[in-house]
């Protein structure tokens, strides 16, 4: 039953997915619907007050956060790919992947904009058990940068400002966490645990995520001549993203937060990126993220409008490019199902039409 549900499932994303333009629309109204929440939770009037102090030159330096994070996340991708001997991404291909998953795709597909990573994986010669470990490797750089500056914000905020424990102590857990992935994947264990076999569903997906995790520590281990793009590419994604918030809630009111407090916000409203939500997150973001601002201390109408300033230019404008790359993403999506499909008939055994 379990089973049939799941396929019920699948079989209603991938009817949505076909169907991008309703994707986006639901998007934009689960958006909506949770800013006027949150405004009607505030008190109209005093958001109406909040946004006659707006300072437009903040917007500027929104879109050029972003800027940064997009050109960080183009580094970050070129060289997860080509660790331990992987497919060369050439500057278009990285380009388009990000893009795309920053965009359309990233709101339109079940799996977020990671899809598009694994296409263009597959299509520069990846095998589908190294595309998606490399896929899962480049998630994990991600937090292999954030997680740690959220860890030493909490630890900075519990000693020097009156926070919650409820926002700080599970931050704590990056630790064991960290040494759980560092046990995995020594040498000697990561050969065995990586290899899928002929196991079911639970035995791949352990077995892809040793795998990713293997090739994170590769990168990490790494000089900083071969692989140092990656780590500074991750970091700079962050900094431009986490520049680009704190730029918009300087827009309307430029209320003073500290530097721990904008991370561990950040980290703890955002803790899944909007290249790993289904549509992009529309509408849980906007909440979680208003709602962890103002648990450090900002006040709630000010983080509000913030946030929804920072989601214009971290996800409704980035669709806007994202257009002029669909064509070559429709390519990739339509080579990627034909592989699929004959990956399942050898698996079935079928002779090849």
């Amino acid at each position: 039953m379990a089973r049939r549900a799941f396929d019920r499932l699948r079989e209603v994303l991938a009817a949505l997915e076909r169907r991008p333009v309703a994707v986006i629309l639901g998007a934009a109204a689960l958006a909506v619907a949770a800013a006027f929440g949150l405004g009607d939770l505030a008190g109209y009037h005093r958001v109406r007050h909040e946004l006659g102090r707006l300072d437009p030159i903040w917007l500027v330096a929104c879109f050029g956060g972003e800027l940064v994070a997009y050109l960080g996340y183009v580094l970050a991708v070129r060289d997860t790919a080509r660790v331990d001997g992987g497919p060369e991404l050439g500057a278009s291909a990285s380009t388009q992947s990000v893009v795309a998953g920053f965009g359309v795709f990233a709101a339109t597909r079940s799996s977020g904009g990671f899809a598009v990573d694994y296409w263009i994986l597959r299509r520069a010669g990846e095998d589908r058990d190294g595309a998606i470990a490399r896929v899962l490797a480049l998630s994990a750089l991600e937090y292999a940068v954030l997680a740690p500056a959220a860890l030493v914000s909490a630890i900075f905020l519990t000693l020097h400002e009156q926070i919650s424990d409820a926002l700080t102590l599970p931050w704590l857990a990056v630790i064991p966490g960290a040494l759980v992935a560092v046990w995995l994947t020594s040498p000697k264990r990561a050969r065995r645990y990586a290899d899928p076999g002929d196991g079911g569903s639970i035995r791949r997906g352990f077995a892809h995520t040793v795998a990713g995790l293997s090739i994170l520590r590769s990168l990490l281990l790494a000089p900083p001549r071969e692989h140092g793009l990656g780590l500074l590419g991750a970091t700079l994604y962050w900094v431009g993203d986490i520049a680009c918030l704190w730029a918009a809630l300087q827009v309307y009111s430029g209320h003073r937060i500290s530097l721990p407090a904008l991370i561990l916000g950040y980290a703890t409203g955002y803790v899944l990126t909007r290249r790993s939500l289904p549509a992009g997150g529309a509408g849980v973001v906007e909440i979680a993220l208003t709602f962890a601002l103002h648990w450090v201390g900002l006040p709630f109408v000010p983080a509000l409008l913030g946030v929804v300033t920072y989601r214009i230019f971290n996800f409704w404008l980035p669709m806007v490019p994202a257009v002029a790359v669909l064509p070559t993403i429709a390519e990739l999506r339509a080579e990627y199902a034909q592989a699929e499909q004959e990956l399942d008939r050898e698996r079935k055994g079928r002779p090849q039409t």
